[in-house]
């Protein structure tokens, strides 16, 4: 499963979710570029929520159809 998080002045970094996993702390927050499967992103969380609990939301940042971002907040 590939993981498109948005970085820094909205630039993208393709992750895999082995590696995402890695990287999750408490209190921790996460981006995700609107390409990124909703459907993998689901499975993520549910494979998180074991450990964490997990808050999950769609970001619209503009207008547009498509100004739109996945956040995920680790608690």
């Amino acid at each position: 499963m590939e993981l498109k998080l948005v970085t820094t002045h909205n630039k993208t970094k393709t992750v895999s979710k082995d590696e995402f996993l890695t990287k999750i702390k408490k209190d921790s927050f996460f981006y995700f570029h609107r390409d990124t499967s909703y459907k993998d992103l689901q499975d993520l969380i549910d494979e998180i929520s074991t450990n964490h609990s997990v808050y999950f939301r769609e970001v619209k940042y503009s207008l547009e159809e498509n100004g739109y971002m996945y956040e995920m907040h680790i608690i």
